[in-house]
């Protein structure tokens, strides 16, 4: 039992970090210099729109660098005992599907269909939360809020970069880039001065931090909700300590959306939520790295693990379903709180390290 809480744990750990900081795979865009946090832009009129709107020529303009940093303060996973799970992501394959539906992949690794089905509510797909989420709360209640303390303490963020936001009015077309935020050194106040190192593993150069791969530049503000797009790809390298080894995991999130709702200065957001899928065997190979770090190849326990995280398997990586193939993808949602933020120089590289075979 002792191995299963532990690789429970770890992988809880990691994937937790994954879904809060990640990014997606997109255009490399221009970066300014220095770090902006946790203040709204000037931004200049866009095509024919009006002065700090979108213009229907495409995303706003702005001096370079300039945009509104925030930080996710707060994670949530669904954890409770009345269903909480079916109200966390989104519809990512457009279908109500229950373990009798004919239109959805073939269960993984032997599972029956009731494991995977039925969805959340509206059609929710978040099977990590209906699986995966009960097994690990099993042996680690206080998961969730160890996580957030995590953050509290200045452990991990994410941050998330709009650039040219107005203070006021809907935008079309916003850029937005988010980042990978490494340890600081002190315990963050959220209150718009907190520096936050950024990974640099997504970074397009290593000397400039504001230079993420990441990019929305199909995200959008409307009243005051903001919306990422669909279809989006995160990507998060989360370093990992234990038993004097280290490794590092790369945790994608694929076919994802994000949503939430600003605060009237626009310096906040709450109502945040994510959803994605992650690629099973993407996700099985980065927990055989955490397998190594706490000596579990090789062993039954470990099996077992595998075998419960494939049979989670809901949806294919894309986000679709197709009768005639195997689930390849696990779908996942969280929710989030943030907080304003700037974004400080470029933090460590996370180690590399070995897999189970």
């Amino acid at each position: 039992m002792l191995g299963s809480n532990r690789i429970l744990m770890a992988l809880a750990l990691v994937t937790t970090a994954a879904m809060g900081c990640g990014g997606s795979e997109g255009t490399t865009g221009s970066s300014g210099t220095g770090a902006q946090g946790g203040s709204t832009s000037s931004a200049s009129s866009g095509g024919s729109g009006g002065s700090g709107g979108a213009g229907t020529g495409g995303a706003l303009t702005c001096e370079a660098g300039e945009g509104t940093v925030l930080a996710v303060s707060e994670l949530g996973f669904g954890q409770g005992d009345a269903g909480e799970w079916k109200k966390f992501g989104f519809n990512i394959d457009g279908l109500l599907s229950t373990a009798a539906s004919k239109d959805v992949c073939k269960p993984s690794s032997g599972a029956e269909p009731s494991t995977p089905y039925p969805d959340g509510d509206g059609g929710i797909d978040n099977s990590f939360g209906k699986n995966l989420l009960p097994v690990i709360l099993s042996l680690y209640p206080t998961w969730e809020p160890d996580i957030n303390i995590g953050i509290q303490e200045g452990v991990f963020t994410s941050l998330l970069k709009l650039e040219c936001l107005p203070p006021t009015g809907d935008v079309a077309v916003l850029n937005t880039r988010l980042y990978g935020a490494t340890t600081l050194d002190y315990t963050p106040k959220f209150d718009g001065t907190d520096k936050w190192p950024v990974a640099p593993e997504l970074l397009s150069d290593l000397m400039d931090p504001l230079s993420s791969t990441v990019v929305f530049d199909h995200s959008s503000v409307k009243g005051a909700t903001f919306d990422s797009g669909k279809n989006n790809t995160f990507i998060l390298t989360v370093p990992l300590k234990q038993n004097n080894q280290t490794t590092s995991l790369k945790l994608t999130l694929h076919s994802a959306r994000i949503t939430m709702t600003l605060a009237d200065d626009r310096l906040s957001a709450t109502e945040g939520r994510i959803g994605g899928v992650l690629k099973t065997e993407e996700l099985v190979a980065e927990v055989k790295k955490v397998g190594v770090v706490l000596n579990l190849c090789d062993t039954l326990v470990f099996d077992d693990i595998l075998t419960t995280v494939r049979q989670a398997s809901d949806i294919m990586v894309d986000g679709s379903q197709d009768p005639e193939q195997t689930c390849d993808g696990i779908s996942l949602g969280l929710a989030f709180k943030m907080m304003p933020a700037q974004i400080g120089e470029v933090g460590p590289p996370a180690p590399v390290g070995t897999a189970c075979n």
